[in-house]
């Protein structure tokens, strides 16, 4: 890393202390001076007692108006330093009055600001621990599953005589595990780095359709096979600024779902609108619907909904969709 050396000087004058002294001291000798020459060269005794009573009073005055400055420094050091405990605690607290406008209520200020910063910064740090611990807890609970069915296949196809129409279903159960795992362990890929910001997406100007029929074709061929319709009902072209690539990850997560909970023969259908700030794309579909009390949490990390057993999956693609619209 490069840095700037700075060159600190020391100051050429005297320390505070001394300077005192010497005031202290020049008075001192400005008073016996004056009480000599009304002594000796005057000769007047009763003018030189009054000079010395007054050099006694001015140095006594000078004295106790040292102590008092002496003191209001303490003071203001002491206070000056629980402004700064406060800083290091993280706590709101105000010593000196904000109602004065001098230096020492302008520097309480911008330690008041730091303050606030620094707790935002704390509890930003703290919440993204919370977030990554319970990331990695989600994690290793999905993949105890699969990891688990792949060792029970494995330890089946060691078994001695085994029949060779048993050891191809076994082999053919331990490929669509590690199937699921590797698509599971993708789609974990992604969530996790677009939770930590990894990936950077790029918004260019681009035509909606086109995002809408790159996820429409990735669909396709899963639709077909349980016989779903797509069916596709653009407002018209639409340009707009977004992450084509991701954007059409979203829609296909929402398209998968679609299918996926809609019957053989029936339909899903992708519309847009056109807004004045804004585009809208519904995906629709004559499936099983969801509930009510669902809708606010259908797009949670790992939400699956207590109808949906018998489907496979783990709750991630309509996550992945809020994440990516939400970064757009």
């Amino acid at each position: 890393m490069g840095g700037r050396i700075v060159n600190v000087h020391r100051s050429g004058g005297l320390p505070f202390a001394w300077k005192v002294g010497l005031i202290f001291a020049l008075l001192g000798a400005g008073c016996a001076c004056a009480v000599c020459y009304a002594g000796l060269v005057m000769r007047d005794p009763g003018f030189a007692w009054l000079c010395a009573a007054l050099s006694v009073f001015a140095l006594s005055l000078f004295a106790a108006l040292l102590l008092a400055v002496r003191r209001h420094m303490a003071a203001t050091l002491g206070r000056l330093s629980e402004v700064i405990a406060s800083l290091i605690d993280l706590r709101d607290r105000e010593v000196f009055s904000v109602a004065k406008d001098d230096m020492l209520s302008k520097i309480q200020v911008q330690v008041l600001k730091l303050t606030r910063i620094l707790r935002a910064n704390n509890e930003r740090l703290r919440a993204e621990r919370d977030d990554i611990r319970s990331l990695i807890s989600d994690i290793a609970h999905q993949l105890k599953t699969p990891l688990a069915n792949l060792k029970m296949y494995a330890a089946f196809l060691r078994e001695e005589g085994l029949d060779a129409e048993r050891r191809l279903s076994f082999s053919a159960s331990l490929e669509r595990q590690a199937e699921k795992l590797g698509w599971l362990l993708d789609s974990l890929i992604k969530m996790s780095r677009l939770e930590v910001g990894v990936v950077q997406l790029k918004p260019e100007r681009c035509g909606l359709n086109d995002v809408l029929l790159t996820a429409v074709k990735q669909i396709f061929e899963q639709a077909e096979r349980k016989n779903v319709a797509i069916a596709f009902e653009p407002e018209r072209d639409i340009e707009l600024s977004c992450d084509p690539r991701w954007t059409a990850e979203a829609v296909f997560n929402l398209l998968e779902n679609a299918v996926k909970y809609t019957e053989q023969g029936g339909q899903v259908t992708v519309r847009t609108y056109r807004y004045e700030m804004f585009a809208r794309i519904d995906v629709s579909d004559n499936g099983i619907g969801i509930a009510e009390e669902e809708i606010p949490r259908v797009f949670g990390r790992f939400y699956r909904g207590p109808h949906n057993a018998d489907q496979e999956g783990v709750g991630i693609g309509l996550y992945l969709s809020r994440e990516i619209v939400g970064k757009q």
